[in-house]
Parts: structure tokens; sequence; C-alpha cells
């Protein structure tokens, strides 16, 4: 008999409960069984050499050349159509550590998704989860459900991938997690939903969140979201959020509004936890764009942090050209004080080759009110060229300088190589042709 780990037992009942909440769902007896697609497949990767200078205190100079290969690939209409396989993440080394370095790769997906009948999905592996109240990469499994009432039911369970997302998966015992969503359609262009999660981190409880959201559509211009996020465990409100978008009839001006009030991300099973005088933060943004059909416009920012009786307060200006956007920002407050000028520019020279160049020049002071003497400045330049050699082969080379207290001249050079290939549908399975096509 199989024994499973004490923390997956206590998630047993919450998966269970989730799970019931989903609706059953079966083919009627005289339906035809629709036509499976064909297989099909894609890949991508992105190798980079990235090539940097460090000097130490004594003036001593290392070389230093990296290597990061990030692929992506799909496989989908697999098991006569219903099954999709995806994948991606990284692998890196350097010349002064040759070999294949476990440590240094990343698997940021490895997911299995299974179609079963109308609007049901299994899903197993590595997935980056946000479902409600929760948000987290989890190692484990997710059923879910879209119909036409009922938008979406679902319900998941697993361990929350390492911070560093090594190959290794999650740790039931360490970092186990389960919890579902519903979300029903209560009108024409309104969507509520509801969700629930549990967490344990060590065996013990982290947090118990459990919220309600809703989306809508205000008139044919405007969309509104609010939500709001309790933690059992911390008997406290985490997170109350509201936002707003307008956008009048052209799309030529588009307006954003944003209000958060939120506390500190800190777990019942974290250390920090004891300290249980942190005060809320709470956030304030809008944002003002417009542009016309010839691509001359503008932007306005601001954005407020207030957390107790400190205060933080940006505002940021911006102009939009056809091949350029050049802009200032200024912030004042309790956190210091800090003013930057900045700019950005591309330009399509051939149909094969688009130059693009940035620069920022940032004076900043630790503190409100600060004398000259301590300010300090931060200047950042960078120059790009993305060519397309041919379809599915482009190359990226890039030029970056920093200069800031910390380092007097910092220059790096960055060369990317992406590959792409893939096939359409065929009526045989994947097929072995497509390279570069």
């Amino acid at each position: 008999m199989v024994r499973l780990p004490a923390a997956a037992r206590r998630l047993l009942p919450v998966a269970w409960v989730c799970a019931a909440a989903l609706p059953a769902v079966a083919p009627a007896a005289d339906a035809p069984l629709p036509t499976p697609p064909g297989a099909s497949w894609s890949w991508s990767l992105r190798s980079t050499a990235y090539a940097y200078q460090t000097e130490d205190a004594a003036g001593s100079t290392s070389d230093h050349l990296r290597f990061f290969e990030h692929y992506a690939g799909t496989a989908s209409g697999l098991a006569g159509g219903g099954l999709t396989v995806r994948i991606a993440g990284r692998f890196a080394d350097a010349l002064d550590r040759p070999g294949w370095d476990p440590a240094t790769s990343r698997l940021a997906t490895g997911l299995a998704d299974l179609r079963v009948g109308s609007g049901l999905h299994v899903q197993a592996g590595r997935q980056f989860l946000q479902s409600g109240v929760a948000g987290l990469t989890l190692d484990g499994a997710r059923v879910a459900y879209v119909g036409r009432t009922v938008s979406e039911a679902s319900a998941w369970a697993g361990a929350a991938a390492p911070a560093d997302h090594a190959w290794a998966m999650g740790s039931l015992d360490d970092d186990a997690a389960a919890g579902g969503r519903v979300v029903l359609r209560a009108g024409r262009g309104v969507k509520v939903g509801a969700s629930a999660a549990y967490r344990e981190r060590y065996g013990r409880i982290a947090e118990r969140p459990v919220g309600v959201d809703a989306t809508a559509r205000l008139g044919r211009h405007a969309q509104a979201l609010a939500r709001a996020a309790f933690d059992l465990e911390g008997d406290r409100w985490q997170r109350l959020e509201a936002q707003a978008r307008w956008r009048p009839g052209g799309g030529a001006a588009e307006l954003h509004a944003q209000v958060l009030d939120r506390y500190p991300t800190v777990d019942a099973a974290s250390w920090f936890s004891r300290f249980t005088d942190l005060e809320r933060v709470r956030l304030a943004r809008a944002a003002l764009r417009w542009e016309n059909p010839r691509r001359y416009g503008a932007e306005v920012e601001y954005v407020g942090s207030f957390t107790g009786a400190r205060t933080d307060n940006r505002v940021g200006l911006a102009a939009l050209l056809p091949m350029a956007r050049v802009g200032w920002s200024q912030r004042v407050g309790d956190a210091g004080d800090e003013s930057t000028v900045y700019g950005e520019v591309s330009w399509q020279a051939r149909p094969w080759l688009r130059l693009e160049g940035e620069a920022s020049y940032l004076t900043y002071a630790l503190f409100q009110d600060a004398p000259a003497d301590d300010e300090r400045d931060l200047t950042t330049l960078a120059g790009r060229a993305r060519i397309a050699l041919r379809s599915g082969l482009n190359v990226t080379a890039e030029v970056q300088s920093l200069d800031n207290p910390g380092y007097d001249k910092d220059v790096r050079v960055l060369v990317g190589v992406d590959l792409a290939m893939g096939r359409g549908a065929s009526r045989f399975g994947l097929d072995r042709g497509g390279w570069l096509r």
C-alpha cells in the first residue's frame, strides 16, 4: 500500500471539495464524435552569449563569457487530438565552468493538457497558475471546466515549484498548495468569481486566502474590475483593489485608474510573521495616453504610495513620436527624491534590419530634500540591432553602458541567435521536417 506524505493527506479534503464543485461533463450518446485535428509542433531556441569584464578593488580585471539557451516547444493534437504538451526553460554555462551545470538550469513550464469531452481540461506538470487569490508556479495537477453559465470552474493541488525554477520538482512536505475557483456570468458583460487556496510550508499552515472578484463593462467604452482577498490564517484583509479603463470610440485616447490597499506579503509560517505591527500599503495610479493615427501623442502618469504616515509620489510625462518616445519623471517623498530623463528610438532601416536605442539620466538621493553633496547620478545607454537573416533565424546584437557610483564604466556586449522551427497539422502525426521554414 502506498502511503501519502502527511502534507498530501491534509490536502485531500480540500481537493475533494474543490473537485465536487466541478460540473459533471459527459457527451450525449447520440452526439457524433468530432474529427480529431492532425498533430502539429513548434520549437524555438534562443542562444545568447554575454561578454563583460569586472574589476576588483585592487584593480585586477577578469573577463567573463556566459552562454544562455532559452527553449520553448509545443506539440498539439496528440492522442486523437485532445492532448497538448508544452515545455519552456533555460540552460546556462560559462567557459570557466565547462560542461552542463544543473544548478544553472531552469524549467519554467513542463505541462501536459488533456481535453476531455466539451470544455473539460485536465492539466499536469509545471505550470504558472493565476487562480483568483492564488498566484504561483505549481508542480501538480489542475482540472478546469469552461462553459456558458459557468465561465470557469477549476480545482488544483500540488507543490509550489522551487524559487529558482530548478528541474527538481517541488516537495509536498516543504511547500504544499491546493485551491479552486468558480466564475459565473452574472449578466451581459458581467462576471463574478469566488476562489480559495491553502498553502503549507514545512508542515505549517502558511496562508488560507479566500476572495471574490468581479469584472464588468460600463457602457461601450469602459471596463471595471474589483477584487478582495481575506486570509483566514492571518485574520486580515490581504488585498483590496479596484481598476477602471476608459477608451472612447476611435481609440485615440485611453485612461487607466487603479487603487490598491494591501498587507505586506508575510505568511504565517515565516519567521517575520512575529512582527504584527506592519502597516498596510496603499497605492493610487492614474495614466492617460493619447496618440493620433500618425503616431504623435503624449502620456501623463501619476503614482502615489502611502504607508502609514510615509508618502511617496511620482509624476511622469512622455512625448510620443513615430520612431521615438521621450519622457521625464519626478519622484518626491519619504523614500527619497529622484529625477529622470529618458529616451527610446527605433528605426526599421531595412525589411530585415531594425535599429533601436535607449538612454536615461537619473539623479537620486536616499532621503528627502538632501543636499547636493548627497545626490547621485546614474547614466545608462544601450544600442541594439535586430537582424532577420531568414524566416526562423534572427540575430540580436546589443551594447550596454552603465555609469553609477559603484562603477565608473560598465560596458557589456550581448549577442543572441533566435532559431524557430515547426510544422503545421499533419494527417499522420508529428512530421520530421520543417526546419527553418
